[in-house]
C-alpha cells in the first residue's frame, strides 16, 4: 500500500491525479488540515474516497497541544510499512514526524504551490534551528528535514512545467487535461469576466473601492471572494462553490472561455487552459512581497494592466 500525505486543497486536487497514475495500487490518505472549515472538509472527504484507508486531522499551533499531537500521530504510524510515500509540504514537522515513525521503500513528492518554483520560499531557505525545534527533534526522533527529504526524493510530480523546482527529476501533472485547439464554436462564445477578491489593503472600505472600480472598468460578471475578505460587495454576483479556483474552472470553464482577473494570486500560475486568460492588475505598491508576485506574473507572460485606486 501507498502512503499520500496531503496539506491543503490544492494538494488533494494533484494527490488525485496521481493517484489515477498508479490505477493498480491501494493508497492510504493523510489529511492534515491546517484550518478547519467546509472548503478543506470537502476535499478531505474527496481525498478519503480515492483511498483504500484514510486518516484527517485538524493540526493546533499550540505548543502543548502539537506535542501531544505529535505523540499521537508517532503511535499511530510507528513501524506501518509502505511502498511509496508521496508529500508536498516537506517542511511540515508533523509530516516529518509520520515519516520518521514509518517504514517505506521509496518516497516521491509533488507541489505544495508556488514555494516550489519561488526562490525566497520556505523550501530553499533552512529550516528553523532553534533550541526548542532541536530539542523537539532530538527527543520525538526526526530523522528528516526539507534538504534530506529532496535528497531522497526519486521523483517530482509538478503543475509547473516551465520553471524550475525543488527537485530536478520532475514528471507534469496536468490539472486541466486542456486541449490545444479550440474550436470555432468555442470561440465565438461569450468570454465571462472574473475577478478574484483580494484584501490587499488593511483598510476594508479601501478594498471595497478598489474592487468597484474594477468591476465597473472591466465589466465583470463574477466574483470569487478570498476567504480572509471582511467586507461584501453589492454590485456584483458571487460565486459560491465549495471549490478552489482551479477546481472551479476546470469543471465551469473547460469548454466555455473566460478572463480571470487578479491582483497578484499565484494561484493563476495554477491555471493552464487555452479557454481562460488572465490578466493581473496591478496596484501601487512598495511592498517587497507583492513586487515579487507581479515579476513572477510578469515572468510567466501574464499581461498585467497598471491601475489606481
Amino acid at each position: 500500500m501507498n502512503l499520500i500525505i496531503c496539506y491543503t486543497p490544492l494538494q488533494v486536487l494533484i494527490a488525485e491525479k496521481i493517484i489515477e497514475l498508479h490505477p493498480n495500487e491501494r493508497f492510504y490518505g493523510v489529511m492534515l488540515c491546517s484550518v478547519k472549515n467546509k472548503k478543506f472538509d470537502y476535499y478531505a472527504e474527496r481525498l478519503s474516497l480515492k483511498c483504500e484507508q484514510f486518516f484527517s486531522m485538524h493540526q493546533r499551533i499550540e505548543r502543548f497541544h502539537l506535542l501531544k499531537q505529535i505523540i499521537s500521530l508517532k503511535c499511530k504510524f510507528t513501524n506501518v510499512k509502505f511502498d511509496k510515500v508521496f508529500v508536498a509540504s516537506i517542511n511540515d514537522i508533523q509530516i516529518q514526524f509520520i515519516l520518521s515513525a514509518i517504514k517505506f521503500d521509496g518516497i516521491y513528492t509533488f507541489d505544495d504551490g508556488t514555494a516550489n518554483i519561488v526562490q525566497s520560499s520556505v523550501y530553499y531557505m533552512p529550516e528553523p534551528n532553534t533550541f526548542i525545534r532541536r530539542s523537539i527533534n532530538s527527543f520525538f526522533r526526526n530523522k528528516y528535514s526539507v534538504e534530506k527529504l529532496k535528497v531522497l526524493s526519486k521523483q517530482h510530480y509538478t503543475i509547473y512545467p516551465d520553471f524550475p523546482n525543488i527537485i530536478e527529476n520532475t514528471m507534469v501533472i496536468d490539472l486541466f487535461n486542456a486541449q490545444k485547439n479550440q474550436d470555432e464554436k468555442l470561440a465565438n462564445q461569450p468570454i465571462t469576466h472574473i475577478l478574484l477578491g483580494q484584501p490587499v489593503y488593511l483598510e476594508c472600505d479601501k478594498n471595497v473601492r478598489l474592487a468597484e472600480k474594477v468591476i465597473k472598468e472591466f465589466n465583470i460578471d463574477l466574483y470569487l471572494a478570498h476567504p480572509r475578505e471582511q467586507y461584501k460587495l453589492d454590485n456584483v454576483n458571487y460565486i459560491d462553490t465549495p471549490l478552489i479556483l482551479e477546481d472551479y474552472l476546470v469543471q465551469e470553464f473547460s469548454h466555455k472561455p473566460c478572463r480571470i482577473y487578479t491582483y497578484f494570486s499565484s494561484a493563476v500560475l495554477n491555471i493552464k487552459n487555452p479557454n481562460i486568460e488572465i490578466v493581473a492588475l496591478r496596484i501601487e505598491t512598495e511592498r517587497p512581497d507583492f513586487i515579487e508576485c507581479y515579476n513572477l506574473l510578469d515572468k510567466v507572460g501574464i499581461k498585467i494592466i497598471d491601475i489606481r485606486e
